[in-house]
């Protein structure tokens, strides 16, 4: 389902019908109240130990990274390694019980496989010499950090994130030209049998925000009177 489509159905909804051209209810406000909906329903999957399916995932292709300086890194890196850091903030992914929704850290070939740490763990990681020479990541103020011992300056990461747009449209080390797509045209990504939940959810919360608001509901050039208002 695109983005476009998803609003549509929430607009359709919340006007009863067609809406009106003087509807305060905007396309961006609509899909603020729907990534937020979405985030809440995926949460509440996982905290229920319920399997989110892979559609909901998004891949980060070619995230370019560069050497952190040396007061962002919690140790020492171990003799011919480099801490390695996101180029830009990644996209905020999900949270279920503490735990961010990355999938996976990979190189883009997906020869290396880099396993989940914090920055905590990371301090102590140096001496275990069962655990110290094997490629890690952790995500610090919402940057990517990983331990670089003559790896790739590129990675890909498969998450699940709070705004699918942002997500979309996160710097790619790949592109070699801006393009110019339509937020609206992109994919909302969501389960199918979770899509009639997360409209009636965003159209309730909608209708809570504005129940106090008047909406003009005629198309002309004024507000509409009380009487004739939602």
């Amino acid at each position: 389902m695109l983005v476009k489509e998803i609003i549509q159905r929430v607009q359709s909804l919340y006007s009863k019908g067609v809406q009106s051209d003087d509807t305060r209810l905007s396309s961006r406000h609509i899909y603020s109240k729907l990534k937020s909906s979405r985030a809440r329903l995926i949460k509440q999957k996982l905290d229920k130990n319920q399997i989110v399916s892979t559609w909901n995932t998004q891949v980060l292709n070619c995230v370019e990274l560069e050497v952190a300086p040396a007061h962002e890194c919690p140790c020492l890196p171990p003799v011919g390694c480099s801490i390695l850091k996101s180029k830009y903030p990644l996209p905020k992914p999900v949270n279920s019980r503490n735990k961010e929704l990355i999938e996976y850290v990979t190189s883009i070939d997906g020869s290396i496989i880099y396993a989940e740490t914090t920055w905590n763990e990371k301090k102590y990681k140096k001496g275990n010499k069962y655990t110290k020479d094997k490629p890690d990541y952790y995500i610090r103020n919402g940057y990517l950090y990983l331990t670089h011992k003559s790896g790739p300056r590129v990675v890909t990461i498969g998450g699940v994130f709070e705004d699918p747009v942002e997500a979309s449209d996160y710097s790619n080390y790949c592109d070699t030209v801006v393009d110019c797509v339509n937020p609206l045209d992109l994919d909302f990504p969501i389960d199918e049998d979770q899509v009639d939940t997360l409209v009636e959810m965003t159209t309730k919360e909608l209708i809570v925000v504005f129940t106090q608001m008047k909406e003009d509901l005629t198309n002309d050039s004024k507000d509409s009177v009380p009487e004739n208002s939602k």
